[in-house]
């Protein structure tokens, strides 16, 4: 009768088992799906997606946090050879938020990579947790905080991931 029992427990076990597996690998289709989702919908003004043809490898700042109204974490901001962000109206990505600068920052393709570089902002530009105070190299992956938003930094294929 305990052998019967500890049988019957294993099954069950099993069985537990398979759920959790299969609705884990659910969630990660899912996941991968809706990712999918936010790339194919970036657009270029030729009706290319975002990068493709595009020398500089299509890269993109992903909304990681947002103390702005304009940003909503997931949102994703495709970037050019060269991009302003700040809180004037001459810039690429305007960022209103009372913690940004006129000119803060700037996106730039330079030498087959992107760098940052802090325009001598009042509450700077901070790189993975780090203060800039000279153009810096990004690589996938990187978090760049300006006032209250956080962005992550998006080129698959080109660079290796930072190691912070």
């Amino acid at each position: 009768m305990f052998n019967i029992a500890i049988v019957a427990l294993r099954y069950i076990f099993l069985v537990f088992l398979l759920v959790f597996i299969f609705r884990l690998v659910k969630w990660m289709v899912g996941d991968l799906q809706q990712t999918k989702r936010h790339y194919s919908g970036l657009r270029q003004k030729n009706g290319q997606p975002a990068g493709a043809g595009d020398p500089t490898g299509g890269a993109l700042l992903a909304v990681k946090d947002s103390a702005s109204s304009d940003f909503r974490p997931g949102d994703f901001l495709p970037l050019s050879r060269q991009n302003l962000l700040g809180r004037g109206e001459d810039s690429d990505i305007l960022i209103r938020d009372s913690f940004a600068s006129s000119r803060h920052a700037r996106v730039f393709f330079n030498e087959e990579q992107y760098w940052l570089e802090d325009l001598q902002s009042t509450n700077g530009t901070f790189l993975n947790e780090v203060k800039i105070d000279q153009p810096t190299l990004l690589a996938d992956g990187d978090i760049i905080k300006i006032g209250g938003i956080i962005f992550q930094f998006v080129r698959w294929g080109h660079e290796v991931g930072s190691a912070n």
